[in-house]
């Protein structure tokens, strides 16, 4: 190989440079072609005096870490080849050290031989802007080829299409059209493709040849140039050994402070510079904070994207730039502890939250929203007045004030708005009444979970044996100059919505009939490319990805792209005002009652006693059915939208508790079941009640209902089951219920009873042999867990929930059975086999096993919880223990550690990954906990525990540790709690008491939210659910 090299290197490179380039590329595993050993030789010798040699490795795929090159790796500037070609749209573009740094990179790559560059680096950083300028600077058209999962490799060189006559055609792609024609591609997303995809372009882009989907075959332009964007990949890599030959591989790191100044000082000239200041100073800290969710660090952290959104609606109200940037942030939608995070952060850099002075002027009535001069400065006149909504709508202040943050970041030119709220808030409200105002054309389309890419933009159909391609009302929208909304967005597959990113940021969009939407004039060229109207505008309204409602975090992937707005909870003034304005004639004390009740609901869930919250669209139906019959009560309309809330217990329970607060009693008296379970409705038993028994067993576990013979069914006499009579002992076997009357359960003779009852005592004796527990076992058992009950179904849900999202069967296209795929007609007429849809489960798609997580709780069993259990702690700490065994027993998915600490000992086993955590054996952890409370020395080990934990954990761990410890009797400081921080793990520790505030002064001062106080131990397993269920989002 060295030989090799040596022929290679045409004399250039010196022996000792050789060496290590051979020694490195032989320590790669797989080893590395003679083809990529000569790119990265010959690379190197054209630019030695300006990178290192292993700089010139990484950049050819072959750096041992998978490193790429970087502007980091130039030892001196490079001397590239310029082009004196007029630069085009660059009034929004600020040249900075860095960013030249990565298009000399990108100019060397082209001009040591590669066609094809790869920019890989995170979202919102500046690696579209960059390929966009090295297109400018060439002076030559460009073809932005947006991509998505769907593609394959077929789509990537051509598409079926159709003529004027209705023959079938292939239609090039960009990427085909910029290889025949010499011009510059830019192929956005290609960490979003298949690998097997990715290197079928192989060919093309390493020799310059490919065959076409049509049989024939072309050598690619001399001038064709591909520049590929990317983010960096996860833990498994989408960079193979075949695509890593493809590429010239580029990392682009995000700018430092100073670049970052100097760009949004250009940009911005009137924003102060003591804004941008606090802004950058916010980045730095939000870009340090430890968060156990990936998916919330990167929800948390500030791009360069969504602070040149805050900027441009600085610049019109910068005393509102606390409220703007927990707009960008969606900070009430992140978990309670990220939420502090956030506010600590915004506290160091002297930004303050203050939404009063709007209030204030609205109560005072020195602002209207109808006169404000924003609005009347925006005023369109629409040519079709049929498409401007005409909304009923009440004023209120909180509505209000979200209309006017929309419309500032309207007129400030936003191209794109994602107006996030929970369900019933009035999104919807808001949008059509400012659009009404605005005397805006809307062109509307609701979203699904069968909305594909090709639906969004071209709605397919056969007319006259033709296939002819309908405007969607996105592309109506886009040459008319309306403003598109996209309704429930959140439902859609999120590669949907994420392929407007093109639209929105880069200006193009490639059509499936063979047009391009594009919004730059330079960009228009031919008959094929339509020219986007300025007015042109993108308003997606979503729900929040948290539970229950568990749409696709559109947030997280596009809230970049898009100027992010949140519509709360409602406030109890204005929804007073709603209530007021939709309840003509309804008392005034039964509304106030109301907006009372439902700010007790709003606190229920943002404390996580509940999970769903119940939004103003249910006390406005309320309202509604009192005004329409005044005489059937306010119980009575409650229990009307209610009712379907009723079916769980846990929920029914909180709900009636609420109600009675608040002087409103919950009338009807319906048994409710589990969440989950149906309601059969009424049974009449086939038979009289006779001899109670088992019942047989039903190998296929099918519903019975009404009848005598089968165990587990329902509605009927004699047998194990559910809502009949005479059973001797419950069984649930998950069918819906069917109740039979109490006058029917009366008709069982007392000798049946009798014998139902000894039946139930033997089996529950059985039932405890099996389980090696006593009568008072069992006692003692239960009472600890009826006491943690609704935690435990309200987690359960949360858990069968996550794994049911995980498993959620997708649409497989190219299918030779199932539904005919609309999207694919052309390819019908064609004769092709592949033409159907069905779901199913991606073949390439990681299981939820694959990974289980792990959970370690280290629990405080110290002398202390014995000797001060008169308030409970140690009662709390075994109800929380019994909670998570009882969550995570029999789940595959979780490996569940549990170990305590004393003045004994760090570490004392408690539970490991194999234990079966039958009932049994929960009581014997329980005990064993109790025990080491009386009999250990007195002591404390909580640091020792906690480096314990960290240690031996695996990594993404999620640990958590509870403490009771006199913090200044055993020398417990902030130093001391240093591996709350640790990367490797996910590490929290709450203290469950307290001499004095000492717990709480020392909890506040850790950082990123690792340690908190809970006082009030019967909050404790509230507290754990909550850090739980948010590590596993």
């Amino acid at each position: 190989m060295f030989v090799t090299a040596s022929a290679m290197s045409n004399g250039l490179l010196d022996t000792d440079t050789l060496k290590y380039l051979m020694k490195t590329v032989g320590g790669v595993s797989g080893g590395v072609s003679l083809d990529l050993i000569h790119n990265a030789v010959r690379y190197l010798e054209q630019y030695q005096d300006n990178i290192t040699p292993r700089a010139a490795l990484n950049a050819h795929g072959i750096g041992l870490g998978g490193e790429m090159i970087e502007t980091d790796d130039i030892v001196a500037p490079f001397e590239v080849k310029t082009v004196t070609a007029p630069k085009m749209n660059r009034s929004s573009y600020i040249e900075t050290t860095t960013t030249k740094a990565i298009g000399d990179l990108i100019l060397a790559g082209f001009e040591s031989g590669n066609s094809a560059v790869a920019l890989v680096g995170p979202k919102g950083c500046y690696k579209s802007t960059v390929a966009k300028d090295i297109v400018d600077k060439a002076g030559v058209f460009s073809e932005l080829f947006s991509l998505h999962p769907d593609i394959t490799a077929r789509d990537l060189l051509q598409s079926r299409g159709t003529d004027e006559r209705g023959d079938t055609i292939w239609r090039d792609t960009p990427l085909t059209r910029a290889a025949r024609s010499g011009k510059y591609v830019i192929m956005d997303g290609i960490d979003k493709l298949r690998s097997d995809t990715m290197s079928s372009l192989a060919m093309l882009l390493e020799r310059g040849w490919a065959v076409l989907p049509d049989g024939t075959s072309f050598y690619a332009n001399d001038k064709f140039r591909c520049i590929a964007i990317a983010h960096p990949p996860s833990e498994k890599s989408w960079i193979t050994p075949e695509i890593k030959t493809m590429f010239h591989w580029i990392n682009a790191k995000p700018l430092p402070r100073d670049e970052l100044q100097e760009v949004l000082s250009g940009l911005f000239p009137n924003v102060s510079t003591d804004t941008l200041e606090n802004i950058l100073n916010l980045q730095g800290h939000l870009n340090n904070v430890v968060v156990d969710s990936d998916a919330e660090k990167e929800a948390m952290q500030l791009s360069l994207r969504k602070i040149k959104h805050i900027c441009r609606r600085a610049d019109q109200n910068p005393e509102e730039l606390g409220s703007i940037i927990h707009n960008c942030l969606m900070t009430s939608f992140l978990p309670e502890l990220e939420q502090n995070i956030v506010e600590k952060c915004l506290a160091r850099c002297g930004i303050v939250t203050n939404d009063k002075k709007f209030f204030e002027n609205f109560f005072s009535q020195q602002y209207s929203f109808t006169e404000d001069p924003l609005l009347n400065s925006c005023k369109r006149s629409a040519s079709n007045p049929l498409l401007v909504p005409n909304v009923e709508f009440f004023p209120n202040p909180m509505q209000e004030n979200v209309m006017r943050q929309v419309l500032v970041s309207h007129s400030v030119g936003e191209r794109a708005l994602l107006i996030t709220g929970y369900q019933g808030v009035g999104k919807n409200k808001i949008v059509d009444n400012l659009l009404s105002h605005l005397n805006c054309e809307r062109e509307y389309t609701q979203l699904h979970r069968d909305t594909t890419i090709q639906s969004l933009m071209l709605s397919p159909s056969v007319e006259d044996g033709k296939i002819v391609f309908n405007d969607s009302p996105l592309i109506r929208a886009a040459k008319n100059g309306r403003i598109l909304v996209l309704d429930e967005a959140d439902k859609a597959p999120t590669e949907v919505v994420a392929l407007l990113k093109g639209l929105i940021e880069d200006g193009q969009l490639s059509l499936p009939d063979g047009r391009v939407l594009c919004y730059d004039e330079s960009d228009v060229h031919g008959s094929n490319h339509i020219k986007i109207h300025p007015d042109f505008r993108i308003w997606a309204l979503t729900n929040p990805a948290v539970f229950p409602f568990q749409g696709n975090d559109l947030s997280r992937h596009m809230s970049d792209v898009f100027a992010c707005h949140i519509v709360p909870p409602m406030d109890e003034e204005s929804h007073r005002r709603i209530l007021t304005s939709y309840g003509k004639g309804v008392h005034p004390d039964v509304i106030n009652k109301l907006v009372k009740v439902w700010e007790d609901l709003r606190v229920a869930h943002e404390t996580g006693v509940i999970s769903y919250i119940f939004s103003v669209r249910e006390s406005v139906s309320i309202v509604k059915h009192l005004s329409a019959f005044p005489d059937e009560g306010v119980q009575t309309a409650i229990e009307n939208v209610l009712a379907f809330d009723r079916l769980d217990a846990s929920l029914s329970n909180h709900l009636n508790k609420i109600f009675r607060n608040q002087g409103i009693k919950m009338v009807t008296k319906e048994k409710v079941v589990e969440a989950g379970r149906g309601v059969g409705g009424i049974s009449t038993p086939k038979t009289r009640a006779s001899s109670p028994k088992h019942g047989k067993e039903d190998p296929d576990n099918t519903p019975h209902v009404g009848g005598n013979t089968w165990a587990g069914g329902t509605g009927g006499s004699d047998t194990a089951g559910l809502g009949g009579r005479g059973g001797p002992y419950r069984l649930d076997k998950g069918h819906p219920i069917h109740q039979i009357s109490d006058e029917m359960k009366a008709q069982v003779s007392e000798e049946a009873k009798q014998r139902a009852k000894e039946m139930a005592n033997e089996a529950l004796a059985k039932k405890l042999e099996e389980l090696n527990m006593g009568k008072l076992d069992w006692e003692r058992y239960n009472s600890v867990r009826a006491r943690v009950e609704e935690n435990i179904k309200d987690m359960k849900r949360y858990l069968k929930d996550l794994k049911k999202r995980k498993e959620e069967r997708q649409w497989l296209h190219r299918q030779t059975s199932g539904e005919l795929d609309e999207n694919r007609l052309v390819e019908v007429l064609a004769g092709e086999r592949d033409v159907f849809k069905r779901r199913g489960n991606p073949a390439d798609r990681d299981t939820f096993l694959s990974n289980p997580i792990n959970i370690k709780l280290v629990v405080d069993v110290s002398a202390s919880m014995y000797r001060f259990g008169y308030d409970g702690r140690l009662e709390r700490l075994l109800e929380a223990t019994l909670m998570i065994m009882e969550c995570f027993k029999g789940d595959k998915r979780f490996n569940l550690h549990i170990t305590g600490h004393n003045g004994s000992s760090p570490k004392i086993d408690l539970v490991h990954p194999s234990m079966e955590l039958d009932e049994a054996t929960q009581l014997r952890v329980l005990e064993s906990m109790v025990a080491h409370t009386q009999y250990t020395y007195a002591g404390d080990h909580t640091i020792e525990a906690i480096e314990v934990a960290v240690e031996e954990s695996a990594p993404d761990t999620l640990v958590i540790a509870i403490s009771d410890a006199n913090l200044n009797r055993y020398d417990i400081t902030l130093k001391d709690l240093k591996p709350l921080q640790s990367a490797k793990v996910h590490a929290h520790l709450i203290f469950i008491a307290s001499l004095g505030d000492e717990a709480a002064a020392l909890a506040k001062a850790v950082p990123n939210e690792r340690a908190q106080c809970c006082m009030n131990t019967s909050d404790l397993p509230l507290i754990i659910k909550k850090i739980v269920t948010s590590a596993l989002k």
